[in-house]
């Protein structure tokens, strides 16, 4: 026992001394490089078109659900609001306003999706929160989630991929060798981000694990008989199959419920496969049950679960398969003259040549 405790000391001492060694190496690494550039860049893109799209499937109608004239009007849309929240459009009853505040939101959205920046994230981000608290009621999910998202987002660098200039950009940071304030900035909005989405995931399927409907596996059945949400009469047709809708249900919960240990995983394939099966399952939301808005904005927060080198090594993985794709549809090239015979056919020309003189 003696000889236990004199070198337990020791051997404890080597252990703290491994773990503070680990934690200095990653946050160093946290303060000198931008992570999840690339996620950070696609969700930038779905935010502005989602909004763009909100816009512009009611704007026939924008005046009767979101005007000074909506049947849910100013002062019931304001009784509504939650403790400082606010909404642009809750300023004046003037239908002038309402016009600029309504396309400014578009042509922001518009530019945001193109360009991105700090500046334009926060000017996004009133003229959307501005956008949903004006009529709660045409919300289709999501938004909760994409108005705490772009909250963070202000913080990170969200143009550095897929946005003008991002070359130079990532260049800019290419140069940078110390830790700076505005990287530990980018790199802590970004984990939140992260967080926030594994945190509701996790909820969303612990919620389910506990509800009866979800474990008898019958839950995307009654979904399906939701007449208000269905795009494609197929789609009841098909859950009414036991063995489909079961598995869709369990599989729903699996996905859900792995998110934040797929994340925590150091194997790149297993937060690679269910990153992407969340987003076949939003994909199939917006196919199904038309709540396309809602499934872009998921698939925007699933896109910020994958490490910049994940992103990588799925486009090295595409443009392999594509080139093998390629050779395999690329009609085989016709047999051309044989190098060694064009001396001979060149000798025989000359010849030719000369009987002719």
């Amino acid at each position: 026992m003696d000889g236990l405790r004199s070198g337990g000391g020791p051997l404890m001492r080597t252990w703290a001394t491994s773990g503070m060694a680990r934690l200095d190496a990653g946050l160093l690494r946290m303060a000198s490089r931008k992570h999840r550039l690339i996620g950070i860049a696609l969700l930038r893109i779905v935010i502005g078109l989602a909004t763009v799209m909100y816009c512009l499937a009611d704007y026939g109608n924008r005046r009767f659900l979101w005007g000074p004239d909506s049947y849910n009007s100013i002062e019931t849309a304001k009784a509504a609001l939650s403790h400082g929240s606010f909404s642009l459009y809750l300023f004046s009853h003037s239908t002038v306003w309402f016009e600029i505040v309504f396309h400014l939101t578009i042509l922001v959205s518009a530019v945001y999706m193109v360009y991105g920046g700090r500046a334009l994230t926060l000017v996004q981000a009133i003229l959307m929160w501005s956008l949903h608290n004006r009529n709660q009621d045409v919300l289709e999910g999501g938004d909760n989630l994409v108005q705490i998202l772009v909250i963070f987002m202000v913080f990170t660098v969200s143009n550095a991929y897929l946005a003008p200039g991002a070359k130079r950009r990532r260049a800019r940071f290419s140069e940078q060798t110390g830790p700076s304030v505005p990287t530990v900035l980018h790199n802590l909005a970004a984990y939140l981000i992260v967080f926030q989405t594994a945190v509701l995931y996790f909820a969303a399927g612990y919620w389910k694990i506990t509800g009866k409907m979800w474990q008898d596996g019958v839950a995307m059945y009654y979904v399906s008989r939701l007449t208000g949400f269905q795009m494609w009469p197929a789609y009841a047709h098909l859950m009414s199959n036991a063995y489909v809708t079961t598995a869709v249900s369990y599989f729903t919960i699996f996905t859900e419920l792995a998110l934040p240990f797929a994340i925590l995983s150091a194997r790149g394939w297993v937060r690679k496969a269910n990153t992407l099966a969340l987003e076949g399952m939003h994909l199939g939301i917006m196919a199904f049950m038309g709540l396309v808005c809602f499934g872009l904005l998921m698939i925007g927060a699933d896109c910020t679960c994958l490490r910049d080198e994940d992103y990588r090594a799925l486009k090295s993985r595409a443009t392999s398969l594509a080139s093998r794709l390629a050779r395999r549809v690329r009609p085989a090239a016709l047999p051309g003259p044989s190098p060694a015979h064009e001396p001979a056919v060149s000798v025989l020309a000359t010849q030719g040549s000369g009987a002719d003189a």
